[in-house]
């Protein structure tokens, strides 16, 4: 196994290598169809590597490093040089071999050369990514819950045909007023288990952050 930067010629096979991988991953609603790339009024630089076999894309990895401001306000944790996890990944066919454990250690010695302070992680519920993280010393600072659902309290209507204006009218079954939109599926974004209790949930899934202090 080789790793390498990202060119890019490997755009293609790295979309394809990501939506692989999300598909059987709680992150199987994040699929792109280009190269993640950074915006620069966030972010000044970047790493991006590529694990190969017979060279092939097996796994990727793509860091960006906040502007120094960006750095001092971040809501997690306020350093001078903060980098973001954007993406770590592997093909299906070549997991559990340490694919991601070696795309992480030469990102490592990257983030320290570039006098990275702090790496934040963002994951979803995952036993063996969480504990993969934690192994590497990240430090859990918060989790929430993601939820796709509507509200308990959430007021019912009925859909009316407005034949004039050839579109949907909507109202509310108690109030009887005119409703101009609503929200039917959604996602929320729920910061205390109890308030789970005032949804009717069709997909819930936990999410959290961590730190990884490289100094």
């Amino acid at each position: 196994m080789k790793i390498r930067n990202y060119s890019l010629l490997d755009e293609k096979e790295w979309v394809y290598t990501k939506a692989l991988s999300y598909l059987f991953s709680p992150f199987f609603d994040d699929i792109d169809t280009t190269k993640t790339q950074f915006d620069p009024n966030f972010y000044k630089d970047k790493i991006g590597l590529v694990a190969t076999i017979d060279n092939k894309i097996v796994g990727l990895l793509d860091i960006g490093i906040y502007q120094p401001d960006v750095s001092k306000t971040y809501l997690y944790y306020q350093a001078d040089c903060i980098a973001y996890f954007e993406n770590l990944t592997v093909h299906p066919d070549f997991q559990r071999q340490g694919i991601a454990g070696k795309l992480f250690k030469e990102a490592k010695k990257l983030l320290i050369k570039k006098d990275v302070d702090v790496l934040a992680i963002f994951t979803r519920e995952s036993d063996s990514t969480n504990e993969l993280y934690q192994k590497w010393g990240a430090e859990l600072v918060c989790q929430d819950y993601l939820l796709v659902g509507t509200p308990k309290n959430l007021e019912s209507c009925q859909y009316l045909l407005d034949k004039e204006n050839k579109k949907l009218k909507l109202v509310g079954h108690t109030s009887n007023t005119v409703i101009t939109s609503i929200l039917r599926e959604g996602h929320y974004l729920v910061t205390d288990e109890a308030d789970l209790e005032k949804f009717n949930i069709d997909l819930l899934i936990k999410e959290f952050s961590y730190i990884l202090k490289l100094k």
